[in-house]
C-alpha cells in the first residue's frame, strides 16, 4: 500500500510549513484595493481633522505632553492585535521550543510504540500503527486515550486533527482505516444526507473493540459503545456503527482531492457527511444538543495506550461478535525496549543522522 499516515501531531510540520497570509486565494483582490482604501484613509483623517481641535502641545494636569503617553497607548494596541515588534525573535528559531517540539514527539512515539504487533496481521502503513489480518477478518489501530468527560462528536478521530471532542486519538489516517475495511471485503454505504429531507447513514456494520492493559499489564477489553453514553437515557451507545464511507473532495485552489474524514471524522457518534463510520440514525452535530457524552466511568486515564479492533459484521463470521484476546495486544520483547548498545562506528557518525532518526520517529508512514 502506498498511502501515508499521521504519526504524532504533526510538529515537524508546524515547523517548516509556516502560516501564511492571506488564508485563501485572495491576494490579487487584495492588491487590486489597496488604491482605494489608502484614497479612503485619506478623506477619513481630512474629516476627522475638519471636526476635531488639533490640541497637538496640549498638556495634562502635571504639566507633561501626552505625545509619549499616546504613543505607548497605540503601541499597546499594535501589541494587543499580535502585531509582531521588529524586535521580537522568531520562533522558529528559538532553541527551547525546538526541544520541546522534539519532546512532545518523543512521547507520542512512545505511547504510539508501547505494544508490539498483533500476531498474524500484515503491517500497511510506514510505521507500526495500523494492521489488516485478512484471515480474522480484523483492523487493529493503535492510539490512546485523548479525553474522559464532555461532550462528543466523534468516538476516534487521527491524532491531530479533533482531540478535543473524541475518546481516542488513532495514528492512522482515516483514508488508511477504510482501504483496510474494502480490503477485507467490507462494503461501503452512504453518509447522512440532509437535503431534500434526512437520510440517515447506511453501510455494513462494524464492530468497535477498544483493548489495552492497565499499569500491573493486566489484559483489558471493552466495547468502543461502552465508552460513549446517551446523554438523556444515560445508558451506552446500543447501536452498531456503520460504513459510511466518508466522501472526496477537490480544493479548488490546488486541485488536490482529499478524503474528508482525514479531517477527524474516523468513528463518529454525531452525523456527519464527511464520517467515515457513523452511527445510523440521528444524531446532532450541535454543540449544545450532542446527544452523547463521554462515560467517564468506563475509560481508563487519560494518555492510556490502546489499541482499537475493527470487526466487519459478516453474516458467516461465528466469531464476529466474539471480544478479541490478550494475543492481539502483546509487549515490546525486553530487547526492543532497551536501546541497543551503539558500535564504535555508530558512535562516530555525526549528530545529523541521530536527529535525522528522532525525525522519522513521528515522521510521514
Amino acid at each position: 500500500m502506498s498511502m501515508k499516515s499521521v504519526s504524532g501531531l504533526r510538529q515537524s510540520d508546524l515547523r517548516s510549513n509556516r502560516w501564511t497570509w492571506p488564508p485563501v486565494a485572495g491576494v490579487e483582490v487584495i492588491r487590486s484595493g489597496r488604491l482605494s482604501l489608502t484614497v479612503l484613509a485619506v478623506m477619513l483623517f481630512t474629516l476627522i481633522g475638519s471636526t476635531c481641535p488639533t490640541n497637538v502641545g496640549a498638556q495634562d494636569d502635571s504639566g507633561q505632553n501626552n505625545a509619549g503617553t499616546e504613543q505607548a497607548s497605540d503601541a499597546e494596541d499594535q501589541r494587543s492585535l499580535g502585531v509582531a515588534a521588529p524586535d521580537d525573535p522568531d520562533p522558529y528559531d528559538d532553541a527551547a521550543i525546538q526541544a520541546e517540539l522534539e519532546e512532545w514527539d518523543r512521547q507520542m512515539r512512545a505511547m504510539a510504540d508501547k505494544y508490539a504487533a498483533p500476531p498474524g496481521a500484515k503491517q500497511i502503513t510506514k510505521l507500526p500503527d495500523l494492521w489488516i489480518d485478512t484471515k480474522a477478518k480484523r483492523i487493529y489501530i493503535d492510539g490512546y486515550v485523548t479525553m474522559r468527560k464532555g461532550g462528543l462528536e466523534m468516538f476516534a478521530c487521527p491524532v491531530g486533527t479533533k482531540e478535543h471532542e473524541s475518546v481516542v486519538a488513532a495514528f492512522a489516517k482515516s483514508k488508511e482505516v477504510h482501504a483496510g475495511l474494502l480490503a477485507l471485503g467490507t462494503k461501503s454505504g452512504t453518509p447522512v444526507s440532509y437535503d431534500p429531507e434526512f437520510k440517515p447513514p447506511t453501510g455494513q456494520p462494524v464492530a468497535v473493540w477498544v483493548t489495552w492493559r492497565d499499569e500491573a499489564g493486566k489484559f483489558k477489553v471493552a466495547d468502543a459503545r461502552s465508552w460513549v453514553q446517551n446523554n438523556e437515557t444515560k445508558k451506552p451507545l446500543a447501536e452498531q456503527w456503520v460504513f459510511a464511507g466518508s466522501q472526496l473532495w477537490t480544493d479548488p485552489v490546488d486541485k488536490v482531492t482529499h478524503y474528508s474524514a482525514d479531517s477527524g471524522d474516523m468513528i463518529c457518534v454525531s452525523n456527519f457527511s464527511s464520517a467515515m463510520l457513523d452511527v445510523p440514525f440521528s444524531s446532532s452535530a450541535q454543540a449544545g444538543n450532542l446527544l452523547f457524552l463521554a462515560f467517564t466511568e468506563h475509560i481508563p486515564e487519560q494518555a492510556t495506550s490502546v489499541r482499537l479492533v475493527l470487526v466487519p459484521q459478516f453474516e458467516n463470521d461465528p466469531t464476529a461478535t466474539t471480544p478479541p484476546d490478550e494475543s492481539i495486544l502483546p509487549l515490546p520483547s525486553k530487547d526492543k525496549r532497551k536501546p541497543a548498545e551503539k558500535t564504535d562506528d555508530a558512535k562516530a557518525a555525526p549528530k545529523s543522522s541521530e536527529s535525522e532518526s528522532s525525525q522519522n520517529a513521528t515522521g510521514n508512514r
